[in-house]
């Protein structure tokens, strides 16, 4: 009899990501319109033109710094956030895996670019997340109509969909900034609660 409360090895593993085309050779189109091509494009941009070099720790392997940058960031858009999580994420990704001569980053050296390097993360999701809300238009209000009410949010986790979704009179720089300084935080936030346990 199995216990009611214990998780099933694959009751983790429900977010499937392309981690393996932050190491493949092949050149960005500008047509291609995944979030992970894009997200590659983006990280490639922000290394070339951050003020700051993106360092990446040794501990990290053979990843260039446009593929930690893409592939951390990449992890937090699609609601990955624990370094443990994500070097898990990159252990099932056999292509990733075997770009990377089978060495892939562990949690502490994740954590350790996330700090070094928190600007150009946060650069590269700000990118993302421009691209997304200039996709979907905003919500249109009919003159003398109410806007539409927000729906409360669950406690717990929730989706990328509900939790920091945009309001309607928000900016889009103001929206960006927010949402990619909270995956950030939140990322920050995992790591910690991990470390305590």
């Amino acid at each position: 009899m199995s216990e009611p409360n214990k998780k099933t090895p694959q009751s983790d593993e429900t977010t499937i990501l392309h981690l393996n085309k932050f190491t493949s050779e092949q050149p960005v189109s500008p047509l291609e319109e995944s979030a992970t091509i894009f997200i590659k494009k983006a990280a490639q941009e922000t290394v070339q033109e951050a003020a700051a070099r993106v360092v990446v720790p040794s501990a990290a392997g053979s990843l260039s710094a446009e593929e930690m940058l893409g592939a951390v960031a990449y992890c937090y858009a699609k609601g990955v956030f624990s370094s443990g999580d994500i070097e898990r994420k990159m252990l099932q990704d056999a292509e990733f895996r075997e770009a990377l001569g089978g060495v892939v980053p562990d949690p502490k050296a994740i954590q350790r670019f996330r700090r070094l390097n928190r600007a150009a993360i946060q650069e590269v999701l700000e990118r993302f997340y421009r691209r997304l809300r200039k996709q979907k238009p905003p919500t249109e209000v009919l003159p003398g109509a109410r806007p539409p009410e927000p729906s409360p949010l669950k406690p717990g986790p929730a989706s990328d969909a509900t939790q920091g979704a945009p309001n309607p009179g928000e900016s889009t720089s103001f929206f960006v900034k927010r949402k990619a300084n909270d995956q950030l935080d939140k990322a920050t936030f995992i790591d910690g609660m991990s470390q305590d346990n």
